[in-house]
């Protein structure tokens, strides 16, 4: 980048004249001079570059010398960073840059140290405020002086911290040189020892955020930056078991990086630690360093009136009565305890496997999306999608417990003729399935106009019925093979085999070849489409918006799922489209063409989860997904659906 050149060649040289500039650069003369009037605008209070008459040239008179430096690193990053070419880049650099400052900038200033029209910067700006607003934080704007960011400290260093974590550590954060590197690597092993000789384990990923914190914590009070904190919190704090923890960190960081370290920050160190856990017992990431949940962690009765309110919300919306789970409780109670901390002080975590929770769980996700409403009341912060996603799996496993807690089948068993072969067919089922079954009756074909079907769930048959019969019919060999066993067993156990699964396949609602350009554009034919073909709540549409809104259902892969926040109609069913040209689905500007339009019943939903997680993994199988959207035909579908697990 120019202005990095050109500063260097200055430190290093007297002084240059504007012929030696442009040379240097590559440039005219005439560009020359506006490479100056860019840099200058970029080094704002730390450095100038002015014209020395007695010298015959340009000068560099620097003001501060550390900043120089720091600034340097900045531009250096930048430069690695491309962030003139790259959206993402200059957003993560201007939040930096903002946040890092409290003096005034102004958008023609950014502009001219990114190399990119004013105008870009106002667009850029836009999503910068939406990253903030995340944290409490806001850009204040004033004529002639420019922006800047504003709120308290604390909620700063939670946004850098935020940044470090998705990006590179030590570009960020200014620690492109050689000792910045060591010191970062030495307060890595140092809270490594402290926290193993305190025997307080932390997976990975939470020491990942820990070491994060603690870094930025340095950077800011080497630019006298503290965090201040009320007296009756710090004594709070100072009561719980991380505190001590807190205490020996603190004095381990304080002579590797020879800084004081103030009460508070020592609490704020100890509220990372308090917030570390995560709901671990519902997740299955394989990292053998993810320790259990604490059950030991008091849970208080606002936390339990939470998770009332919280069930009371999902018994209205959707028509799942969880309240009598004492596992589903005790699961939520033990995750909203630590949960609690990170809303009140806006801490982030990761989820490794949030997109796979959102495709195979859509009704637990959206379950946890309502929960979060009483969460914002609770503790003044709306969780994130990482929460929301080990929320769902809370849900997702209490959904998965009422499935195998279903009650037994009663089955009719039909052959051909003969009531002594009826007897024989019903015993060898007994024999098979009673374990599944509560009561399996008999009969010839001859005699199905005879049975009443009230209480009959399956039929059995091991010839075509000669008429329709208001329950499931499955036609099977009179001597069950392996497979007819496994399939049956899996039937009356609350799955289904693929052909089970057209029922919520249509393809009257299978269209290809769309030509819409925007997403809203595809949720509305598709919502036009369902109008036209099935019946549903005059509110589906509204209901559908709410559950975009708050999370975009983007996996991916070229796939979305939208679909109600809560159940609108009476089954499950999808309608599906099929575009031309993918869409733009959301801010992260994830691009779309395939789009499932889902909806599940306002009851008798559990046995659901083995569609959508046939659909998941459908979503999931990159070349399968890509037939699908290359021929676009409804068998191909049918074809990729079926083999899909």
């Amino acid at each position: 980048m120019q202005s990095i050149k050109l500063v260097k060649q200055l430190r290093e040289h007297t002084s240059m004249s504007v012929d030696e500039i442009a040379s240097l650069l590559g440039v005219s003369a005439r560009t020359a001079r506006a490479y100056i009037h860019d840099t200058n605008a970029s080094l704002a209070d730390v450095a100038t570059i002015t014209f020395a008459r007695r010298r015959a040239g340009y000068v560099l008179e620097v003001s501060d010398e550390a900043g120089l430096t720091a600034w340097l690193e900045r531009m250096q990053a930048l430069e690695t960073s491309d962030a003139s070419s790259s959206e993402q880049a200059r957003v993560s650099y201007l939040m930096n840059d903002l946040l890092s400052r409290g003096d005034w900038v102004t958008i023609a200033d950014l502009a001219s140290v990114l190399y990119v029209t004013p105008q870009r910067i106002s667009s850029d700006l836009k999503v910068v405020e939406r990253n903030l607003k995340r944290f409490g934080l806001g850009i204040e704007k004033r004529p002639r002086y420019g922006i800047r960011v504003t709120g308290d400290e604390l909620s700063r260093r939670l946004c850098l911290a935020d940044i470090a974590s998705r990006t590179q550590l030590a570009s960020v954060l200014g620690a492109d040189t050689q000792a910045s590197q060591e010191l970062l690597q030495r307060v890595t092993d140092r809270l490594q020892e402290v926290l193993e000789e305190e025997g307080f384990s932390m997976g990975r990923l939470q020491f990942q955020n820990l070491v994060v914190h603690v870094y930025v914590a340095l950077v800011r009070i080497r630019a006298n930056c503290y965090v201040p904190m009320e007296a009756k919190h710090f004594e709070r704090v100072r009561q719980t078991p991380e505190y001590a923890v807190a205490e020996k960190v603190a004095r381990a960081i304080e002579q590797e990086a020879n800084v004081e370290l103030p009460e508070a920050e020592v609490a704020y160190i100890a509220i990372h630690l308090a917030g570390k856990r995560t709901l671990n017992s519902l997740i299955f990431t394989g990292d053998e360093n993810e320790e259990a949940e604490d059950d030991s962690a008091a849970i208080s009765d606002d936390v339990w009136n939470v998770v009332s309110q919280i069930l009371d919300v999902v018994e209205d919306q959707f028509k799942f009565d969880f309240r009598g789970d004492l596992e589903l409780r005790m699961n939520l109670a033990r995750h909203l305890v630590p949960l609690s901390v990170r809303l009140t002080y806006h801490m982030q975590v990761d989820n490794p496997i949030l997109d796979d929770i959102k495709a195979r769980f859509p009704m637990a996700f959206s379950m946890a999306i309502e929960s979060g409403k009483i969460l914002e009341q609770a503790w003044g912060a709306y969780p994130s999608e990482e929460e929301m996603g080990y929320i769902a799996m809370a849900f997702a496993l209490a959904i998965e417990r009422q499935r195998t807690e279903m009650p037994k089948k009663n089955i009719l068993v039909v052959c051909a003729s003969g009531q002594g072969s009826a007897r024989l067919l019903e015993m060898r089922y007994r024999r098979e399935f009673g374990d599944l079954i509560d009561t399996c009756s008999a009969c010839d074909v001859a005699s199905i106009g005879e049975i009443d079907f009230s209480n009959i769930d399956y039929v059995f048959t091991t010839v075509p019925l000669p008429r329709a019969v208001p329950v499931p019919v499955r036609e099977v060999t009179y001597f069950l093979d392996s497979s007819e066993t496994s399939h049956i067993k899996q039937i009356l156990g609350g799955a289904r085999d693929a052909a089970g699964f057209f029922r919520e396949l249509d393809e009257e609602l299978f269209f290809t070849h769309l030509s819409l350009l925007t997403k809203q554009a595809v949720i509305d034919y598709l919502c036009d489409r369902v109008e036209e073909k099935r019946p549903v709540d005059a509110d589906f549409r509204e209901k559908i918006a709410r559950r975009e809104a708050a999370a975009a259902t983007s996996f991916g892969n070229l796939v979305a799922m939208p679909h109600p926040i809560e159940a609108v109609c009476d089954e499950t069913f999808a309608c599906i489209g099929l575009l031309d040209t993918p869409v733009v689905w959301d801010d992260r500007g994830t691009k779309v063409q395939a789009v499932f339009l889902v909806f599940f019943p306002r009851k008798g939903g559990i046995d659901q989860g083995d569609f959508f997680g046939k659909l998941a993994d459908l979503f999931m199988n990159e070349e399968a997904m890509k037939r699908v959207v290359d021929n676009q035909d409804w068998q191909t579908f049918l074809s990729e659906f079926e083999g899909g697990r």
